[in-house]
């Protein structure tokens, strides 16, 4: 039986120029974007100041005659990636959002194929467009004409001139034209030129705190160039008044979320978990580590209950963030539950969330009161969610039209309207939904029995000596479904007694026999194998399945 969804009430944009010609005059005198330098320095800009920003870009584009055309961004999270972005959707444009995650020959052939005439760059990517014939602009870097700053200070001469204080001076925008061409992770198969259209990401931005209401000072460390980031972690705070911390890079992620102090950190599982590892040798330093093991124990058991618990104050975790941490929404990849359990237990709300790029990407969340960490809650506001043969299939307005230039591949994966997510998955009884894995990395046995990997790597994830592990079927005859269940696991070092591999080897063993005579004879590990190095990640740090199996 399914719960009755009481959702936050949101303010709605159907647009990106809407939505900040609104903002812009709603929250005035608020800061909406802030940055640190390699100092450690502060820069805040208003809602005003943004808006002002984009207005600039915007006519100095139009001079460009980029109105309407196809403009990507190649670079490292800024305050400037995120101003083109949104210039180039209120000239009607297509941003076309790259990783930069990957070499320089697939960063250019993804440019082209989704048609970009023109590139703004960070100077470091600058060699992968040098034979090429698009117009590029350098995004960060002062003088050059084709620098952003140049087209910035261009831009702002003609709005003094023409007195805009709108974007009524650029093409009309319509709630279905396209904004984005995102490109899929791509961890089971070779990534896929994503068509999002301007509702699609406005609906699902403002709907983002429909389900969970998080604070005003949003602390986003992820990349902008996925939606996760882009929509719940930046367009969302944008459309909703809260000022986002955009951090620029892994190295000063830890140095800036301290000087933030955020009430708000939009994550992934990785970044829990370091964050957690971080804590726990503060705690192993003060002494406090089985005292904070048997408060956090009892919290949860308490809490499952429902008998009333106060949160354990972790000095190790304040120090780390702050004392303003209330709300994490988490994505990307499949939480631990233990990993969110702890952090509650701190006095931190943990939100697991559901989201794939071609849904813009959010399809469900947690919500505040409503919150399983098991699972992945319920879906957005006008949206449907069904299941056949355990595949989630979505319906709704964030859900997008096409696949860039391949109308095959969006025709197979829709039917009617329901698009095909590649999920597995199932609700319990109170409505949750819950995720098992992808439908293409399902190992199927000749005698019909299906085995979802994912599962089997969350309860091997459970042993201590474990980092990452990732199952798989090897071949073990000549028909394609004759197949054994394999593990191949890399090994945690601060964890391990001893450098011996054959020592190493023997102790995973044994836990994963013990593992094997808790589960049905189809579902037993039947091959280990120790690996030293991790698996090939995508920047959000989904795991490259398919470099690894083939």
């Amino acid at each position: 039986m399914g719960q009755k969804i009481i959702y936050n009430q949101v303010t709605e944009y159907q647009t990106l120029p809407q939505c900040l010609m609104d903002v812009e005059q709603r929250h005035r005198g608020k800061s909406v974007i802030t940055t640190y330098d390699l100092k450690g320095q502060a820069h805040s800009v208003k809602f005003e100041e943004f808006v002002a920003d984009v207005r600039a870009l915007a006519g100095s584009l139009l001079t460009k005659k980029l109105a309407k055309k196809h403009v990507a961004i190649v670079g490292e999270n800024s305050y400037e990636w995120l101003v083109v972005f949104c210039a180039v959707g209120c000239i009607g444009g297509v941003a076309i959002a790259v990783d930069i995650d990957q070499a320089g020959d697939e960063i250019l052939a993804m440019t082209e194929f989704a048609d970009a005439c023109c590139v703004f760059v960070d100077a470091a990517f600058l060699d992968v467009f040098k034979e090429s014939q698009m117009q590029y602009v350098i995004m960060r870097g002062e003088g050059a004409e084709n620098s952003y700053h140049h087209l910035l200070k261009e831009g702002e001469k003609l709005k003094k001139k023409n007195q805009w204080k709108d974007f009524s001076f650029c093409p009309q925008v319509e709630k279905d034209d396209p904004l984005a061409i995102v490109y899929t992770s791509g961890t089971t198969s070779v990534s896929k030129p994503v068509v999002l259209s301007q509702y699609n990401m406005m609906f699902n931005a403002c709907h983002t705190q429909s389900l969970v209401k998080v604070g005003e000072r949003l602390f986003n460390p992820l990349p902008l160039y996925h939606t996760y980031s882009l929509v719940c972690g930046v367009l969302d705070g944008i459309s909703q008044g809260a000022d986002i911390c955009m951090n620029t890079g892994l190295k000063t992620l830890m140095r800036d979320l301290r000087l933030y102090e955020p009430d708000t950190l939009v994550a992934v599982p990785m970044i829990m978990e370091n964050l957690l590892k971080e804590v726990h040798r503060r705690q192993e330093i003060a002494g406090t580590r089985e005292q904070a093991m048997q408060a956090v124990e009892k919290y949860t058991r308490r809490k499952k209950m429902h008998l009333p618990c106060s949160p354990y104050q972790e000095q190790a975790l304040e120090q780390l963030v702050g004392p303003n941490l209330k709300f994490i929404p988490c994505g990307g990849a499949q939480l631990s539950v233990k990993v969110a359990e702890e952090l509650q237990a701190y006095g931190v709300g943990v939100y697991q969330g559901y989201g794939i790029t071609e849904c813009s990407p959010l399809i469900g969340s947690n919500m505040n009161k409503k919150n399983n960490p098991a699972s992945v809650g319920f879906p957005i506001p006008q949206t449907q969610i069904r299941l056949d043969d355990g595949e989630i299939l979505v319906k709704g307005p964030s859900v997008f039209k096409e696949y860039y230039k391949n109308s095959l591949l969006t025709e197979e994966s829709f039917t009617d309207e329901w698009f095909h997510t590649g999920d597995i998955g199932y609700k319990d009884r109170k409505g949750y939904l819950h995720i098992c894995g992808r439908k293409k990395n399902l190992i199927v046995f000749s005698n019909g029995k299906k085995v979802v990997p994912e599962e089997l790597e969350g309860y091997i994830q459970e042993i201590p000596l474990v980092k990452e592990v990732m199952v798989y079927g090897a071949s073990a005859g000549n028909a394609i479904d004759d197949v054994t269940l394999s593990a191949l696991i890399c090994i945690d070092e601060e964890r391990a007694d001893t450098n011996d591999t054959f020592q190493l080897l023997e102790q995973v063993q044994e836990e994963i026999t013990k593992l094997n005579n808790r589960l049905p004879d189809y579902k037993r590990i039947q091959s280990v194998k120790l690996t030293e190095s991790e698996f090939k990640k995508t920047s959000i740090q989904k795991k490259k399945r398919r470099e690894v199996t083939g």
